[in-house]
């Protein structure tokens, strides 16, 4: 029984081909977790780096709380089922199975106890004589995992195990590993590029693409709430149907104007969760719906307004017995355009025939919207950010008949109108000049998202925990101005990361005959832990030493002090300017030339230690952009 931990997880191969970029997840102990994606992703290769048959280019891989990126296979206690299963042709099923166990010099009463269980559970009892050439497909399948099931390992990694069977076995082998995760109650990690295999086996899954994870989630998140087009194409079958278009919001109405010629019409409430600057009719965007969300139109159909009506012609039909699906096209006049093509999951009793012009319905509550030039999903279940048209007067900020004094960090010129971003952490309840009456609340996790109605807009805000106000309640609320952005006012978030240039060297010390390291920021030289020092090492070699690096720090971890006594690792440095957001006040600081910024009660000129605890920090490989520490 293992849990994981892979954080900041690299492979990169001679040449900078990256095979897997920046993986982080942390895996429970007994969790069932599927990586999956096309062939080429990176998926096997981050299973096999887990397994140490591939070394971990930077990163940290723990089991248990232990790292073990210098772990040999054999001391990782995981145990692997491959594709090809990899038994030995010239040993019995039985020997196959206790070979393992041989080479641990366990008695032969045990072995024979262990091997006798794990033939038992997986029903291979009778074919513990045989040899592999002997056994069918599924039968070797079931011999490779009785391998792995009598190590009693922490984890099981299984790369594609089932892609050399046939459909039918695949399937009843599916609902046998399943069935195997629920009796040994360990974990598991299962690659494979079949969606379906991922879905039904998976308590979370990783989608991946080109190396990057592209979402980490349950089965039932992933399909229902996809972050981008490629998760939302790649989990569910049939896939996705997607059509470019534009969206515009007047008053209350919002219509689809698809690039096909169909207009989809809804109320506003029904599609708020779409930032306003995207209804302007001009941005572009992708309109996705799922095949089981639209519908071939009859007239015993219940509507409450969830569905929007439209026509389409029928250019394929597939019959498959407890469905129908109808491939269809909502250009009346080019059926075969691919561009407007539509797969409809329909009643097992339709009658349908090519060429035929049906009357369709398409939902108005789960259908997703993507921007259409970064893919990603601008309809989330939890929306990234409030956009709205602001005003500034006076020093105070202005929308929607709401007024808000701008701290004396911001200052910009009067302006009737511009875009502001605020997201929806930015809102806090309870406090503040504005005021908004609660329209709706949805629970996501721990969560409790809140849709506030401000006049004619709508604005979410998320806290933690259960719902403090119900629909109906009228609520304050206040601004984090430093989380907000407007562009064309000159308002930009306050950058709380900060990012500093710098190197690694060594120094001989003559007394301890031996080096002393440091992490070199201008003139500073910061001491580095000795875990430092060894993940460095571990990752760059003696190569660290030639290689420009990046020290990031997070504010919140940063000491600022006219003088820090006793403190490690302090820069000396000068305050350049002071952002005062009222409740809380920060310094800019020119450190050796380069500038942070973080919280400091002060004044312009002064001169101040910066104290960063090195084990905070983060350090990139500036020349391939990985994640050394």
């Amino acid at each position: 029984m293992a849990s994981l931990s892979l954080k900041h997880i690299f492979k990169v191969y001679d040449g900078g081909v990256k095979a897997v970029n920046d993986f982080c997840m942390d895996i429970e102990d007994k969790e069932f977790i599927v990586f999956v994606g096309p062939s080429g992703c990176g998926k096997s290769t981050t299973l096999r780096m887990i397994a140490g048959l591939e070394e971990i280019t930077a990163g940290e891989l723990r089991i248990d709380d232990e790292i073990v990126n210098d772990f040999e296979p054999n001391e990782r206690n995981i145990a692997m089922v491959f594709q090809n299963y990899a038994l030995y042709p010239h040993m019995s099923v039985y020997e196959n199975m206790a070979f393992s166990l041989r080479t641990m010099h366990m008695p032969n009463d045990k072995i024979h106890e262990k091997v006798m269980e794990a033939a038992g559970i997986l029903g291979i009892t009778e074919y513990l004589d045989r040899k592999p050439k002997a056994l069918s497909g599924g039968q070797r399948q079931r011999v490779a995992l009785g391998r792995a099931i009598v190590r009693q390992p922490k984890v099981f990694l299984l790369d594609e195990p089932l892609s050399n069977l046939d459909a039918k076995l695949r399937s009843a082998m599916r609902a046998e590993i399943s069935r195997l995760h629920e009796r040994l109650g360990t974990t598991f990690i299962y690659v494979t590029h079949d969606q379906v295999e991922a879905m039904t086996m998976g308590s979370r899954i990783v989608v991946m693409k080109d190396g990057f994870v592209q979402q980490i989630d349950t089965p039932i998140n992933l399909y229902k709430y996809p972050d981008n087009m490629f998760v939302a194409g790649f989990i569910g079958t049939p896939q996705m149907n997607f059509f470019d278009g534009t969206v515009k919001k007047t008053a209350d109405e919002v219509k689809f104007s698809l690039d096909c010629g169909t207009e989809i019409n809804m109320k506003y409430i029904q599609a708020d969760k779409i930032p306003v600057k995207y209804m302007d009719g001009e941005h572009r965007i992708v309109f996705a719906i799922r095949p089981d969300d639209v519908r071939v139109y009859d007239s015993t159909n219940y509507d409450d307004g969830s569905w929007a009506p439209a026509k389409a012609v029928v250019s394929v039909v597939e019959v498959l017995g407890g469905e129908t699906l109808l491939y269809a096209n909502l250009k009346l006049d080019d059926p075969d355009c691919e561009s407007s093509m539509i797969i409809i999951k329909a009643n097992p009793d339709t009658v349908a025939r090519r060429g035929d012009v049906i009357d369709i319905e398409i939902s108005r509550r789960k259908f997703h919207v993507f921007d259409r030039a970064t893919e990603r999903s601008i309809r989330r279940r939890i929306p990234e950010e409030n956009i709205i048209n602001a005003s500034v007067t006076d020093g105070k900020l202005g929308f929607e008949g709401q007024s808000f004094t701008l701290p004396p960090a911001i200052c910009c010129a009067d302006s009737a109108g511009a875009e502001l971003s605020m997201p929806v952490g930015a809102l806090t309840l309870g406090s503040g000049t504005g005021k908004a009456r609660v329209q709706w609340t949805e629970t996501i996790g721990n969560e409790t998202l809140y849709f506030l109605k401000v006049n004619d807009v709508t604005l979410f805000a998320l806290e933690s925990g259960d719902a403090k106000y119900k629909i109906g309640d009228d609520v304050d609320f206040d601004i984090d101005f430093t989380k907000v952005s407007a562009p064309s006012l000159g308002i930009a978030p306050l950058k709380l990361t900060n990012t500093l240039d710098g190197s690694f060297s060594k120094q001989k010390n003559k007394e301890k005959r031996a080096y002393d390291f440091f992490m070199n920021i201008g003139d500073a030289r910061l001491t580095p832990s000795e875990s430092i020092c060894e993940k460095i090492f571990a990752c760059k070699g003696n190569k660290i030493f030639h290689t420009p690096l990046e020290y990031i720090a997070d504010t919140k971890d940063i000491t600022v002090s006219r003088h820090l006594e006793d403190a490690a690792n302090v820069l000396t440095g000068r305050v350049t300017e002071i952002l005062d957001y009222t409740t809380k006040r920060y310094a800019v600081i020119d450190v050796y030339g380069q500038s942070l910024i973080a919280a400091y009660d002060g004044s312009v000129g002064d001169t101040v230690d910066v104290a960063i605890p090195t084990e905070a920090m983060t350090i990139k490989d500036k020349t391939i952009d990985i994640i050394i520490v």
